[in-house]
């Protein structure tokens, strides 16, 4: 009996163990469902770009440093595209005073479109305003729930803060060099499969990018109906596709070819530069090297001390021993004054 009445204990406590994992895990999904990230896809292509152009800043100061020609042209382009066409800095940015004059409307009357500053879209996506249909959940990216007023879109300081937070979140590390354009095409392809088209016969052709995908939004006033929403509107472009008509892109797209062409043709004088060098070395250890020619000044000492030697030995050899003719004529000589004298002495 005692035996069994610990087995029972034991299985009510296990039952009881069951009941409430079953219980966590019926009660965790509802509690821990990641609320939805509102363009968070859209955020990250953008912030690519972003980037794109923080690698094209430094890959023109490269240049300028190693060359010491002034590249401020190309530099003045990638601004040109950040921020619009002449405007160096966001500080120096005019804004529209309705959200949906910059971010894009097309309502029919008059049509608004995006796409003249990657910054500006950017914004467009990732800024929350009040408003009655504005919900709570994060925008881009988990944890931005920063709300700012609806009627103080013109204010610059709002305007640039925002920039300021974004850009921190595009910042990349371990991609150096500037981009290519097999590359910005890449990129290219994926912001076009985001970019839904609409067509209607009251509001013509027009493309949208962020926002709820099952809507027809047609006004990115930054509230969130049936037709309103956190989102950019793009014209349809002149090559009938849904990128064509976005004005930073194009923009960015002529810039890496410019900047592709010009890495290419310093490659291809650094090239040059080594071969020459490589030249110079080669010369340098020919024929006419120091190297060389030293070697040589001492072979041509040696002959001459050589000759020298040979010279010095032949001259002395004329003093020390005369040739046979000169010492056969001596013997008659010699013996010609012996009969001279025999002679003589007889007679």
């Amino acid at each position: 009996k005692v035996i069994e009445g610990s087995v029972m204990t034991m299985c009510k406590k296990l039952l009881g163990f069951i009941v409430g994992v079953a219980s966590m895990m019926m009660i965790t999904p509802v509690s821990s469902v990641e609320e939805e990230i509102v363009n968070e896809g859209e955020f990250k292509t953008l912030c690519d770009f972003v980037s794109l152009t923080q690698r094209i800043n430094e890959s023109l100061r490269g240049m300028e440093e190693k060359s010491g020609v002034s590249v401020s042209f190309l530099q003045k382009k990638v601004t040109d595209v950040l921020f619009g066409t002449g405007i160096g800095d966001v500080s120096k940015m005019k804004w529209q005073p309705h959200r949906d004059m910059d971010c894009g409307s097309n309502t029919g009357n008059r049509a608004f479109w995006a796409g003249e500053a990657l910054m500006k879209d950017l914004l467009c996506l990732c800024e929350r305003t009040d408003g009655l249909h504005s919900s709570p959940e994060h925008l881009c990216y988990r944890g931005r729930t920063k709300r700012h007023n609806a009627d103080n879109w013109q204010s610059p300081t709002n305007r640039k803060n925002t920039w300021n937070e974004l850009q921190n979140k595009c910042k990349k590390g371990g991609i150096e060099g500037a981009p290519t354009r097999t590359e910005f095409q890449d990129m290219r392809k994926q912001l076009e499969a985001g970019i839904k088209k609409r067509n209607d016969s009251q509001h013509g052709e027009y493309c949208i990018y962020g926002g709820e995908k099952a809507k027809t939004l047609r006004i990115c006033d930054g509230r969130r109906t049936e037709t309103n929403g956190i989102c950019v509107l793009y014209p349809r472009g002149p090559d009938g596709d849904n990128a064509s008509g976005i004005e930073w892109l194009n923009k960015l797209e002529r810039l890496v070819k410019n900047v592709e062409k010009i890495n290419q043709s310093n490659h291809g004088d650094m090239d040059a530069e080594e071969d020459t060098n490589n030249t110079n070395s080669n010369t340098g250890t020919g024929e006419n090297s120091p190297a060389e020619r030293s070697h040589e000044s001492r072979e041509n000492d040696e002959t001459q001390n050589t000759q020298a030697t040979t010279t010095s030995e032949t001259q002395t050899g004329l003093i020390t021993a005369r040739p046979p003719e000169e010492q056969k004529s001596s013997v008659k000589i010699i013996l010609q004054f012996v009969w001279v004298f025999l002679f003589l002495l007889f007679v």
